[in-house]
């Protein structure tokens, strides 16, 4: 039995150089930079397929809630 999901995954983490204001917990700093692409998953655990393009998105450092940057 083969059992097959969609999982998003990212990657790296920089800095960035404002400090910005999260809109769910007020933290009020520097943000994590990501890049993050979709996958099919094997057991949702494998990544095996993307099926989407590359994704970027800051990430509050304290409560961890992502927001999409524009390109």
């Amino acid at each position: 039995m083969l059992i097959i999901g969609i999982r998003l995954f990212f990657w790296g983490s920089e800095l960035t150089t404002q400090p910005m204001r999260c809109g769910k917990c007020g933290y009020a700093g520097p943000f994590s930079l990501k890049k993050g692409m979709r996958f099919i998953t094997v057991f949702f655990v494998i990544p095996v397929i993307p099926i989407s393009g590359v994704m970027r998105v800051s990430e509050c450092q304290q409560c961890k809630t992502r927001y999409s940057q524009k390109a």
